[in-house]
């Protein structure tokens, strides 16, 4: 491994003791562990609850997308730039069109999303915040 921790880890806390070493290695191969578990727990919630579009909580703004244009793979990939979006979600979005883009955004951040994603060639509006 060329993790300089794991390093660590398994030359025995760098003092080269095989009771060390041992010791090590079953710190290294349980925080492998742990990293799995927690990959494994993230995929079944991502499977059972699904991806949200993000909500940036800055503002009551939003941006829909109500036309893809004539590029839906640059609108993708910027959907895949924006914060919170993974690949597949960017595709759920643009495969659902009408759809929300972006939620929580001040006045100013939902025109820069909408002019970002127009220069791909969708249509966009700004969807103003509900009086209570």
């Amino acid at each position: 491994m060329k993790n300089w921790f794991f390093r660590f880890l398994t030359s025995g806390f760098g003092t080269g003791m095989a009771a060390f070493k041992a010791l090590g290695w079953m710190i290294a191969i349980a925080l492998i562990g742990l990293w799995v578990f927690i990959w494994i727990v993230k995929k079944i919630y991502i499977a059972i609850v699904g991806e949200k579009v993000p909500n940036f909580k800055s503002g009551p703004y939003a941006v829909k997308i109500t036309s893809v244009g004539s590029k839906p793979k640059e609108l993708k990939k910027q959907l895949c730039e924006f914060k919170g979006y993974s690949s597949s979600l960017a595709k759920k979005v643009i495969k659902t069109v009408p759809s929300i883009a972006v939620t929580g955004c001040s006045q100013q951040d939902a025109e820069d999303v909408q002019t970002i994603l127009e220069e791909t060639g969708a249509t966009c509006e700004i969807m103003e915040p509900i009086a209570k």
